[in-house]
């Protein structure tokens, strides 16, 4: 009996040997005859990769793939294109990058024509009801040199000579449709007939308290709505915006519909670009939920981590979120906060004033109190960022910190180094957003903590042309050290702060990312040989940084960040090949297909 049962389980080892390998490993994508750089220091190259259930089950030679082809097998000829890993981006503000996206966005507009144009356009996809705000018009208008731009119709002064529109230029097709629209210093906002009327602000009444109302000679408002108080100032961050004030009660909450579009425009966008994953910063909690409903319906396009406020650790650590929280598509367990200001309008925290404030040294931020009541005293600021950040490390949340200027980058190395004493050595990943401007010390320092420095490099790009102007020659050698910070032992991770500032748009595109880290120049390739060249890193160490390191930061190199068996198989293919190309043409470089656990999400 017993011999039996032995020959019976002898001969279907055998028939179970006699398949053939390559039949029962046949994968549902194979790409083959292409140039595969995998971020993967075992196997940095490869010619063919292979796909299954959503995972590289094969990277290698082309003739070593043919094992994986079968009847069923989608197969791409990759025709001699690079392929790299999905790019990852470290810092995307997703709500507001999907309101750009699929709504208004004038930045660069400063004429009649376009402003018509762009809020026709957005009129016209809108639902009906919906508000139509924002804009930041003129912000590219201040950029030009010499006069900053033609003259408008300004009767008020304070206010720039900036192009200013009228409500006759809007209202003749939004008279169902309320528009509020700003300036980008929000010192200027026009309104269209409908909203006017919802504020009350109609001709023979008087002016709300705060706001000057523009009016023709008849007394009728024009729609320029002026705000005295941030006129007053160059730094309007922390100023009250009293028209805004006035109009927030009015303006109803985005329907759910509004923000499921943008969900959808926004993951479009990340799609053609190459972007499969990022890190979304304190987006409305309601995009969780959108973000679980697309991803049960399988339209989800893009992987995401999800970044509440600090404040919210405890309700955090009351579900059980930590580090590792989540599935492959939606994934929590970090935190963010902030210590300092901007250096777009000086208030970035600096151990010495400002070389073009000499008054100023920026500003300290509490992230327990409304933004009015800025600047605190710097002990307000630490004990209430030190004792919320000692909580939550000690519930095993990630921390992520908002640091600008030197001095608040230095002051959370130093904060990091009490948090080791009190809760204890451990893989905390400590993730330092922006790392912007930084002493030589607190380089080194960054290395010695094995912090991650969450940079976004087309800010070098951005800011070059006014850093040593804000802040002299001498301390912007410390802004955006990449290769010092490389050469430290601190993770460098890349991202794109998309959508940007009331005056510049960080765009998605991560080759915008690369040509900046790799030249150090403007996109208008300034200046020659680039910006403190000495701080360029590689082009494969800039892919590494949008990918495998942005990875790392998330607690995440073990399912994606480079083409390797066994992980997600999120990889795109480019129309040049970065390794070999001239940098300079990097921001030209345009994604070919993006594949997200094997799909295709993006064909040019």
């Amino acid at each position: 009996m017993k011999a039996s049962i032995l020959a019976i389980r002898l001969m279907a080892i055998v028939s179970l040997a006699a398949i053939p390998a390559a039949w029962a490993q046949h994968a549902d994508l194979v790409a083959r005859n292409g140039k595969l750089w995998t971020v993967d220091d075992a196997n940095p190259s490869a010619e063919a990769l292979a796909v299954i259930d959503g995972r590289f089950v094969y990277v290698g030679s082309d003739a070593g793939v043919e094992q994986h082809i079968g009847p069923e097998t989608e197969v791409i000829d990759l025709e001699g294109a690079l392929v790299t890993p999905g790019f990852y981006d470290n810092h995307v503000h997703f709500e507001s990058t999907g309101q750009l996206l699929y709504g208004l966005n004038l930045l660069d507009v400063a004429d009649e024509s376009g402003f018509v144009e762009r809020i026709r356009d957005v009129h016209s996809r809108y639902a009906s009801g919906t508000w139509i705000t924002g804009g930041d018009w003129s912000a590219y208008e201040t950029w030009s040199e010499g006069d900053v731009g033609a003259a408008g119709r300004q009767a008020i002064s304070g206010y720039g000579n900036m192009f200013l529109p009228h409500r006759d230029m809007i209202d003749g097709f939004t008279a169902d449709r309320p528009v509020l629209v700003n300036r980008f210093d929000r010192k200027v906002y026009l309104a269209n007939g409908v909203a006017l009327e919802l504020a009350g602000i109609v001709e023979g009444m008087p002016d709300p308290e705060g706001i000057i109302v523009e009016r023709d000679e008849d007394g009728e408002p024009t729609g320029a709505l002026f705000n005295p108080l941030k006129a007053s100032v160059e730094s309007t961050l922390f100023v009250r915006d009293n028209v805004r004030a006035l109009f927030d009660a009015l303006i109803p909450e985005p329907s759910r519909e509004q923000r499921v579009a943008e969900t959808r425009e926004a993951w479009r966008k990340m799609a053609s670009v190459g972007v499969t994953s990022y890190c979304d910063i304190t987006s409305d909690p309601v995009y969780v939920d959108i973000y679980r409903e697309l991803r049960d319906a399988g339209e989800m396009t893009a992987r995401v981590r999800v970044r509440p406020p600090l404040d919210r650790w405890d309700s955090m650590a009351e579900l059980g979120i930590k580090v590792g929280f989540g599935d492959d598509w939606i994934r929590f367990g970090a935190t963010k906060a902030w210590i300092d200001g901007i250096m777009g309008n000086s208030s970035a925290r600096f151990y010495e004033p400002y070389t073009s404030n000499p008054d100023s040294r920026g500003i300290w931020r509490d992230i327990m109190f409304p933004f009015e009541r800025s600047p605190h005293d710097p002990e307000d600021m630490q004990s209430n960022l030190e004792r919320l950040a000692l909580k939550a490390d000690a519930n095993g949340i990630q921390l992520t910190v908002h640091a600008i200027g030197d001095e608040a980058n230095g002051y959370l190395l130093d904060m990091v180094e009490r948090l080791v004493d009190e809760n204890g050595e451990r893989d905390r990943r400590f993730r330092l957003v922006h790392a912007q401007v930084m002493t030589d010390r607190d380089i080194e320092r960054a290395g010695e903590l094995g912090i991650i420095t969450e940079v976004q490099p087309f800010h070098t790009s951005d800011d070059m042309r006014w850093m040593e102007v804000r802040i002299g020659r001498e301390r912007s050698k410390g802004a955006y050290a990449f290769r010092r910070l490389w050469d430290s032992g601190a993770v460098v991770s890349f991202g794109s702060d998309s959508p940007g500032t009331n005056a510049s748009r960080y765009y998605l595109n991560p080759m915008l990312g690369l040509y900046a880290a790799v030249t150090r120049m403007t996109l208008s390739g300034q200046p020659e040989g680039g910006w403190f060249p000495n701080e360029r890193l590689s082009v494969e160490e800039a892919i590494k940084a949008y990918t495998l390191n942005t990875a790392y930061a998330g607690y995440e190199e073990h399912i994606k960040g480079s083409i390797t068996v066994g992980k997600l198989a999120d990889f795109v293919v480019l129309s040049e090949d970065l390794l070999t190309m001239d940098p300079r043409g990097l921001k030209d470089v345009k994604v070919e297909a993006t594949f997200v656990g094997g799909e295709a999400v993006y064909r040019r």
